[in-house]
């Protein structure tokens, strides 16, 4: 029988010698003549106490030579420098005062402590906060009344959003899902008008939960909870304002609630400080508060019911939850109604609020409705006479009406006007101004066949339409 070979187990034993003595190597030899050569090249190795420095002074300049050591208390970055001596601080019982070395003595005495006096020269000539300016700051009560405030410390913030966040309830639509359909569900805020209950906001927080001529539907359900009150309350929706979005909410079997009044009146200024109120998220007990300036203000849209619409635009975070409060100025009046549907593109980082006086003027509306009249309708907003002659004429159109928007789903909208173009001619009638489109409007029957033609302002090309004028909703 032939004996097995031995070759295999001499090539293992081989090679692990092999990778035990390139451990060896690795591990310890390596190492062992690396720190040799370090230590060879650096003196200060074994233990070995590294030569001390030798301040010279130089007797170039007699001012530096009579310079005290200047040390700087790093615990107390307000206090004013001190001068520095090589000897104890004196005891606060001793009047006598002692005499101060020189910085060159004190270099010369403790050589480490000269690179921390070279140091402090250079930074001598900068000036350091001193604790009589810390202590300037005022202490008392601000006045709210006092306009020249710092709008970032300003107390009034405070005090209104103490004053108003009573007045703001959030509100939550529900509306069950069916067999086809999942639920649906929505918060956002609402301000208190009257004491017994009535609650405005926007109607596009719940367009899910409207069935077609603006009521909710059957199944759906709303509850409001106003601050301060321990449990939600049932509401129902009293109605819905078209051209503005406006809606108005009424809460059941409540008294006695604090609310807001809409008489602000004033001129809106560019650069003007203004607070967001909202109701906050529910883990939340205070908060939905934003700041901000007015950024811009646009200018009035004329409806054709010749109801005036504008528009504030603010840099105020407004989120979905605080859309349908109150926009207010620095001296605690509402300039309009918060609203985030208003961005006009995802990319929008602005809030926009409609102005009280379009609140008053739609609340009124509804207040006092009138019988419909039944006439004709494009569905377009355009500009007054004045704001609209100046627009054309700085961007050199031609001559007719602006169209500043479209209504969703109006005849206008159907056939593909857009924003930003100018009505030129309906029929061939020249669209000049506001008064000529309304009279035109007004005498045109339901159903009427118009020839629109008009400029696209971002193409510079004219085009031609035909439309079919609907009923004004």
């Amino acid at each position: 029988m032939k004996k097995p070979s031995s070759r295999p187990i001499q090539a293992l034993l081989t090679i692990s010698v092999l990778a035990l003595t390139a451990f060896i190597l690795m591990a310890v030899i390596i190492p062992l003549i690396t720190d040799y050569f370090l230590r060879d090249k650096n003196p200060t190795a074994d233990g070995a106490r590294p030569a001390p420095v030798v301040v010279t002074s130089v007797e170039t300049n007699p001012i530096a030579s009579t310079t005290p050591a200047i040390k700087v208390d790093v615990d107390r970055p307000t206090e004013t420098m001190t001068t520095a001596t090589t000897e104890t601080a004196p005891d606060p019982k001793e009047t006598e005062p002692k005499p101060e070395t020189s910085a060159a003595t004190a270099a010369s005495a403790n050589p480490t402590e000269s690179a921390a006096v070279q140091s402090s020269r250079k930074d001598d000539d900068i000036p350091r906060p001193s604790q009589t300016d810390s202590e300037s700051l005022p202490t008392d009560k601000i006045d709210i009344n006092n306009d020249s405030l710092s709008y970032l410390i300003d107390n009034r913030i405070r005090d209104i959003y103490a004053r108003y966040s009573p007045m703001v309830a959030s509100i939550q639509v529900y509306l069950p899902g069916t067999s086809s359909t999942n639920d649906k569900m929505e918060t956002f805020s609402g301000l208190l008008i009257s004491a017994d209950g009535k609650v405005i906001t926007f109607a596009s927080n719940f367009s899910f939960a409207l069935a077609y001529g603006d009521h909710l539907y059957e199944r759906a359900e709303v509850r409001i909870v106003v601050p301060g009150r321990p449990k939600s309350f049932n509401a129902t929706l009293s109605a819905i304002h078209q051209d503005t979005d406006l809606a108005v909410f009424q809460i059941e079997n409540v008294s006695n609630l604090p609310y807001a009044n809409l008489d602000f009146a004033s001129e809106l200024v560019v650069g003007e400080p203004v607070i967001s109120i909202g109701r906050p998220d529910v883990m939340m007990s205070q908060g939905g508060l934003s700041l901000g300036f007015v950024t811009g203000v646009y200018y009035p849209a004329l409806l054709e019911s010749e109801l005036s619409v504008s528009m504030i635009q603010t840099n105020a975070f407004i989120s979905q939850q605080s859309s349908g409060g109150p926009l207010l100025n620095l001296q605690g009046e509402i300039i309009g109604l918060a609203n985030s549907r208003f961005n006009r593109s995802y990319s929008d980082i602005m809030g926009y609020a409609l102005p009280t006086p379009m609140l008053v003027a739609a609340l009124e509306a509804l207040d006092n409705p009138q019988e419909p009249k039944a006439s004709a309708w494009l569905g377009i907003l355009t500009m007054s006479e004045a704001d609209n002659e100046d627009l054309i004429e700085l961007m050199d159109w031609p001559s007719g009406l602006f169209v500043s928007q479209v209504v969703d789903r109006s005849p206008a909208y159907v056939a593909g006007i857009r924003n930003g173009d100018i009505l030129l001619s309906l029929n061939g009638i020249a669209m000049s101004n506001h008064k000529i489109f309304k009279d035109y409007m007004q005498k045109q029957p339901i159903g009427t066949l118009v020839h629109v033609r008009i400029y696209r302002t971002t193409e510079k090309r004219l085009y031609s339409m035909q439309i079919y004028l609907n009923k004004m909703p």
